[in-house]
């Protein structure tokens, strides 16, 4: 059925002619925002991927190549000692060599280890008779100081080491070989020379294993650069000064006053401007080192591919969009067709839209994470809980993401304050409450009173009302915090206050447990002049300290799902004994997960503990 003159004058009317120009210009901001966010994305990935590949990729080949290669040379090491020390072969060398039964003894000692425990030869050399003794019990030299390949044996014995590792690359068998020699009886004065032979033939064929790229290059170098196993046989013999610029193989052969077993991670651009990654790896056995090098380009290759999926998306994409702006646009003017374009741009705009708000809740979900990383980095550090507390346990538990509970640590020239606190709400709330007194706790400490818990605890009162508006009737939020706080002098007693959070002071078998004031800090029944008390607390006898938010003891549970109750927590730290406080947690946190039997978490859950002494 064809369109009359009437109906061609009526899409003449509906249909715009500039919506064409309209078309042209969005899809050419399209084009535009699709090259600029795929380069910005290109830059970003390829920036992120040379990271990992420095601190990640690099540092975990040459950490196995060196583990594999630093355990058999540790293996060989203990062999050629256990050789040194053997007393029936000691009692042979000193007899020089006439003792023939344990002759017989020591020759089977040697050829045993070759066969059998995966060496390529085993020797006793005696400084008495010069006798060279191979495995198969032959006597296959004796050694000459005139003679050069015997200038080895002379070296090592007056080297006066215990143990000594020398290297050998043989080139008619196009072979390396590591050689461990241990020198038994007087180091001054020792009677022989005896060690094991090791082919590293395996570990050259393993290297190839570790290759990244078809360029890369990885070395086993001794303390002058020379290469002794590369997975390029060819490259073997050679100096890395060879293969790079000679400041960047001064850096890698340097000598350090200290041994430095980490990873030292380079990068350099040789003459053709191409640039190489690099890293080297002194070895624990030996003063050898690993070196990797691999060109920029090999370990990018990824992003190319990526990069050009990236396009070949963005222009489908492009092309598409385009095709939808002028399907949409000329077939607009078609009121019959007009309500089916509605109906499918709004379904296009439901998925969207359900499309957005699964972004929205990643990114919400990403974003608690975040909290969480950022809350747990305002915690103290372990390192400076144990200069403060000594031996000590945490149980710190959120029942979300994160919280409310939070512990708070400052040391002084003076002493320490610990605080330990419960903020209203759970969650992000919570969380956010946290961060607001910690900060209040910073200023506090800094610049009004370290040494008053009580004192801390009245300012933190005032401070607390004054953030969240307390004065302010119309809009007064019923929010704030329990908290226990902690002084201790470095030469006197503890001094505890508490708003709402006691302390359980266990000495021996009596634990005394002083309450915290029944007032809270920030609420509107807590005056702005109201006074929490301090207690004193000697050290004698070495008392344990605890303290804990309400979530443990308020968490359901048992046969009747009643709360944990302080009744019980009491019980739990009179069962632990004399118990180190690493157990102890171990106890606190089975007790509580046997009472809750798979009952969900009711509230944040902060328990701490730890001995101080005077």
């Amino acid at each position: 059925m064809g369109i009359n003159k009437d109906q061609k004058k009526d899409v003449g009317d509906l249909f715009d002619y500039s919506t064409l120009r309209v078309i042209i210009l969005a899809s050419l901001v399209i084009v535009l925002s699709a090259f600029l966010m795929g380069g910005i994305s290109y830059m970003i990935a390829e920036k992120a991927i040379v990271k990992k590949i420095k601190s990640q990729d690099l540092v975990y080949i040459v950490q196995s190549a060196a583990a594999k290669i630093d355990g058999r040379i540790e293996r060989a090491k203990e062999t050629a000692l256990i050789l040194a020390q053997d007393p029936a072969i000691l009692e042979w060398v000193k007899s020089g060599e006439k003792d023939t039964r344990m002759g017989d003894y020591a020759q089977e000692q040697i050829t045993d280890i070759a066969q059998n425990y995966d060496y390529s030869n085993s020797f006793i050399v005696s400084s008495i008779t010069n006798h060279y003794w191979a495995e198969g019990g032959k006597l296959i030299d004796t050694m000459k100081m005139s003679d050069p390949d015997d200038s080895w044996f002379f070296q090592t014995i007056q080297s006066k080491k215990p143990v000594s590792v020398q290297i050998d690359f043989n080139k008619e068998r196009n072979d390396t070989f590591v050689f461990v020699d241990a020198l038994m009886g007087d180091l001054n004065q020792p009677l022989a020379v005896t060690g094991v032979g090791v082919n590293f033939k395996d570990i050259v064929q393993e290297f190839q294993n570790y290759k990244f790229g078809e360029k890369s290059n990885l070395w086993l170098i001794d303390e002058q650069g020379d290469i002794y196993i590369s997975e390029d046989t060819e490259h073997t013999e050679y100096n890395i000064e060879s293969f790079l610029p000679l400041d960047i193989s001064a850096k890698i052969i340097a000598p350090t006053e200290k041994r430095d077993f980490s990873p030292h991670v380079l990068e350099y651009q040789n003459r053709t401007g191409e640039i190489f990654d690099l890293i080297y790896l002194p070895l624990k056995s030996t003063d050898w080192k690993l070196v990797l090098q691999i060109p920029r380009k090999e370990s990018l290759s990824i992003v190319d591919s990526v990069k050009l999926n990236m396009a070949l998306a963005g222009l489908i994409s492009i092309m598409v969009v385009v095709f939808i702006f002028y399907f949409i646009s000329s077939r607009i003017a078609n009121p019959y067709k007009r309500a089916v374009i509605l109906s499918k741009e709004l379904e296009r705009k439901v998925n969207e839209r359900t499309q957005e708000l699964n972004e929205q809740n990643s990114r919400i979900m990403e974003s608690i994470e975040y909290a969480k990383m950022i809350q747990e980095s305002v915690l103290p550090p372990r390192e400076e809980l144990e200069k403060a507390l000594g031996e000590y346990f945490t149980i710190w538990k959120p029942r979300d993401t994160v919280g409310g509970d939070f512990y708070w640590l400052r040391r002084g020239k003076k002493g320490f304050v610990f605080v330990i606190g419960d903020c209203t709400g759970h969650g992000v709330p919570g969380a956010l409450m946290t961060m607001a007194v910690n900060g209040i706790l910073n200023h506090i400490v800094d610049d009004i009173c370290a040494d008053n818990p009580g004192l801390i605890l009245k300012e933190m009162n005032r401070l607390l009302k004054q953030t969240l508006n307390r004065n302010d009737t119309e809009n007064f939020v019923e929010d704030g915090l329990d908290a226990g706080i902690i002084y201790k002098p470095w030469d006197g007693p503890v001094v505890f206050a508490g708003a709402k959070i006691s302390l359980y002071v266990k000495k021996g078998e009596h634990l005394h447990v002083i309450k915290g004031s029944s007032k809270g800090i920030g609420y509107r029944s807590t005056d702005l002049e109201y006074e929490f008390l301090n207690y004193a607390i000697e050290l004698e006898g070495s008392p344990v300290f605890y303290l804990a938010t309400d979530g443990y003891m308020d968490q359901n549970g048992g046969e009747q799902d009643y709360s944990f109750g302080r009744k019980r927590f009491e019980e739990v730290i009179h069962g632990c004994d004399s118990a180190s406080l690493a157990k102890q947690q171990e106890i606190f946190e089975r007790t509580l997960a046997e009472y809750m039997a798979g009952e969900r978490q009711r509230d944040d859950i902060t328990v701490i503990a730890f001995k101080l002494t005077s």
